[in-house]
């Protein structure tokens, strides 16, 4: 792969992640600080790992430039695991006690939530890139929060179109017990019903976050005698059921798609090529379509001898978009930041982008295609790549009103 940066640039880019932050003087006004509380410890670790690579590539690149309006930005990390009342204390605290005036990252969407309502209370932006359960902007949005992947919503309908297209008529699924994979499925369900799709559901199999057994599940979906199996199964949960999947030949049986993250270098070929798989942000497709990503990738490769993943090139863009609206607002000041995000347009790794201002999404689009392994990488990827845009598949903004007033109503009868 072609090189994009000089080496003295990358090494200086380098020094500064490996040594620290705090000890580099830009400008005037002391330096910015900024906060990620993310999920290091349990579910979701393989993916706040690698997201948090791209914050510290972010802030040193931002540095290494001469900092955001000629001040040094700071980034202080927190472990929140799968635990909301964490998020919600280390944002907090953050805030509070740190000074940090945003806040990017996210976990699983009830810690994004708790997280999102520290936001809220204390008046500082939440730039998420982890977690995407559509309540999280818009029955539960607000001016603080800011979604940098697509939705549960518009991932559930992208694939659900390509689903229809499919000879599938039996189905079965296998999700995590919580509001997301509630979602997802809902959106599914509902979007079958909607256009009368002659399909029917073998059988539903949930499970607890952390579950580390899964052949009874996977039996079951066997006996069900699917023609394809939706997996919302995800993080360190989707690890254990391959393996199981694997030792079982759960695929021989089926055809298959979901959210099959890459988890590891070492662990990827547990993923049978030819699997459906859906990416927030595919690096190899990315990478050929737009020169900013690709020097991104060959950075990021070079930094931490990996690729990255979805999530990633959304905590990037998280990254961009809020350097973006200080610059555009002349101040780091939460409010003013969180103000100038809302309608504002930027140059991100998906190209043009925007943040809508109704609900504070992210016009991101969703990519799926079928995974492959390439001789130009030693993880497999998806490839050829289906993109369908954001206003294809997002909520008007009617209906994005309408939502929240349905839960305004539901609020005020609790």
């Amino acid at each position: 792969m072609k090189r994009f940066f000089k080496s003295g640039k990358l090494l200086l880019v380098w020094l500064v992640i490996s040594f620290g932050l705090s000890d580099v003087s830009l400008g005037e006004g002391g330096p910015i600080r900024i906060g990620f509380v993310g999920d290091f410890s349990a579910v979701s670790k393989a993916y706040t790992d690698n997201a948090y690579k791209a914050a510290q590539q972010a802030v040193a690149e931002f540095n290494a430039e001469g900092g955001v309006i000629g001040r040094t930005v700071e980034l202080i990390r927190r472990d929140g695991g799968n635990d909301p009342d964490r998020h919600y204390r280390h944002v907090t605290e953050l805030v509070r006690n740190e000074g940090v005036v945003a806040v990017f990252g996210g976990a699983a969407s009830p810690n994004v939530l708790k997280a999102s309502a520290a936001s809220r209370e204390l008046k500082v932006p939440y730039l998420v890139s982890i977690g995407n359960s559509q309540s999280i902007v818009v029955e539960n949005g607000h001016p603080f929060v800011f979604m940098f992947e697509p939705n549960s919503h518009m991932e559930s309908l992208g694939f659900s179109i390509f689903a229809t297209l499919m000879p599938w008529k039996r189905y079965a699924w296998i999700g995590p017990d919580y509001v997301w994979g509630h979602d997802v499925l809902g959106f599914f369900k509902q979007y079958f019903d909607d256009i009368d799709a002659p399909i029917e559901w073998a059988t539903e199999v949930w499970h607890p976050l952390g579950a580390t057994e899964y052949g009874d599940a996977i039996k079951r979906i066997i006996e069900s005698k699917p023609d394809a199996l939706v997996v919302a199964t995800w993080g360190e949960d989707l690890r254990h059921f391959m393996r199981a999947a694997e030792s079982l030949k759960l695929f021989d049986n089926m055809a298959a798609f979901g959210w099959f993250s890459t988890l590891s270098e070492k662990s990827e070929r547990i993923f049978p090529e030819g699997i459906w798989k859906i990416s927030r942000g595919p690096f190899n497709y990315l990478a050929a379509k737009y020169p900013l990503t690709r020097a991104f990738v060959e950075k990021f490769h070079d930094l931490y001898a990996t690729y990255p993943l979805g999530f990633t090139v959304a905590c990037y863009d998280s990254l961009l978009a809020w350097r973006r609206a200080v610059i555009e607002s002349g101040s780091a000041e939460p409010a003013e930041v969180a103000k100038t995000l809302k309608g504002m347009k930027f140059t991100g790794l998906r190209g043009e982008s925007y943040i809508r201002a109704i609900d504070g999404q992210m016009n991101s689009p969703a990519y799926f295609g079928r995974l492959i392994y390439s001789s130009d990488y030693p993880i497999g990827v998806i490839d050829p790549v289906i993109e369908i845009p954001a206003n294809k598949i997002w909520l008007t903004e009617k209906e994005v009103e309408s939502r929240r007033s349905q839960q305004n109503t539901k609020s005020d009868n609790n």
